[in-house]
């Protein structure tokens, strides 16, 4: 009996002072206390690993399907996708998930639309030609 705490101990002794039998007083620690184990368990559900990359393959082959679609695919709620695609770095970017960071391609498309931009304000002074008046 060295191995139960000691206030289990008093529980056992009140339940007993009380004229409780043994079930009786068990059923009344368990429901008074509950589950005191601190030791962590294995969850029923489904695992969260393999929703993820599910959620992934999903994207990847429809950036357009709505977090209702994804909700009726994978069955988890609404938050979970929603953490989940944030946690991917996907952005909902009219009606589209993309990606949040610009891949180094993305970098140097812009670089060079800006370039081309700046030579075309150079070559064509359009704004300089208005003449403007009261």
């Amino acid at each position: 009996m060295s191995e139960i705490p000691i206030y289990i101990r008093h529980c056992i002794l009140y339940e007993f002072q009380l004229g409780n039998n043994a079930s009786a007083a068990a059923r009344n620690i368990c429901a008074a206390l509950g589950d005191i184990s601190l030791e962590d368990r294995l969850k029923s559900g489904r695992p969260l690993e393999s929703d993820i990359e599910r959620l992934k393959v999903l994207i990847e082959d429809n950036p357009r399907l709505t977090t209702r679609e994804l909700l009726a695919m994978l069955g988890c709620i609404q938050s979970t996708i929603d953490r989940h695609l944030h946690e991917m770095g996907k952005v909902n970017k009219l009606e589209t998930w993309v990606s949040h960071q610009l891949t180094s391609d993305n970098i140097q498309q812009r670089i060079t639309i800006c370039n081309s931009l700046l030579s075309k304000r150079n070559r064509h002074r359009f704004l300089q030609r208005i003449v403007t008046g009261d």
